[in-house]
């Protein structure tokens, strides 16, 4: 879990230039452009106010490490995509079509080519290496993974998915999303977003005994 710098007693100093959300929002898009730049291992704390326009003291009011800042930039990253994910899943009419919904979102974070950026910047090998950078892939692992038990949760008490066992089978479905859309560490992707689309797709309804209609 990442515990934010505690600031110090208020200075009667020169007045702050920015609010505090408007500071971490400027550390987390400059920390984004310097580490597509350099690389996380040459992303320096100097580098990153330069690129943000910020002072030190900006910086250590936030965050007591470079590593720490990389966390919590790969936190608010997860909890947006997240909350997206929710939001589409919760508006799908039927279980089937919340699956396909959660299904698209996922293949975005591998195809859609901006989104696909900001994911491989956040997972270089040199952020990877990041402490407490575990702790926040098993959290937002189970941030996108919560909206997928839920619609297999929903399935099977409908007869949608009749095999279903949700929490183990949103698991294994996140891994082989994961692979089709090149979110594992290797990246390897073979052909387009609707093959990839289609494959997972199609591994799901055989593995929760879905009847195609008709």
């Amino acid at each position: 879990m990442i515990v934010a710098a505690q600031a110090g007693p208020a200075s009667a100093g020169r007045p702050r230039r920015f609010e505090p959300a408007d500071e971490l929002r400027l550390l987390f898009d400059a920390t984004l452009r310097v580490m597509e730049r350099n690389g996380y291992a040459d992303a320096s704390v100097a580098g990153i106010l330069a690129e943000a326009g910020l002072s030190t003291r900006s910086f250590y009011r936030h965050f007591l490490s470079k590593d720490q800042l990389l966390c919590a930039l790969y936190r608010a990253e997860a909890e947006r995509v997240a909350e997206r994910i929710r939001a589409k899943v919760g508006a799908a009419p039927t279980p089937l079509a919340a699956l396909d919904s959660w299904i698209e979102e996922i293949m975005n974070l591998g195809f859609h080519r901006a989104q696909a950026a900001r994911v491989a910047v956040m997972s270089s090998p040199g952020a990877l290496r990041a402490d407490g950078y575990g702790d926040e892939i098993r959290h937002a692992a189970m941030l996108l993974t919560g909206p997928l038990e839920a619609l297999l949760a929903a399935g099977q008490r409908d007869g949608t998915y009749p095999l279903a066992d949700p929490v183990p089978d949103a698991r294994h479905i996140r891994s082989i999303a994961w692979a089709a859309a090149g979110l594992n560490p290797l990246r390897e992707v073979s052909g387009s977003r609707e093959l990839a689309v289609a494959s997972v797709r199609s591994f799901c309804w055989r593995a929760l005994g879905i009847i195609p209609a008709g």
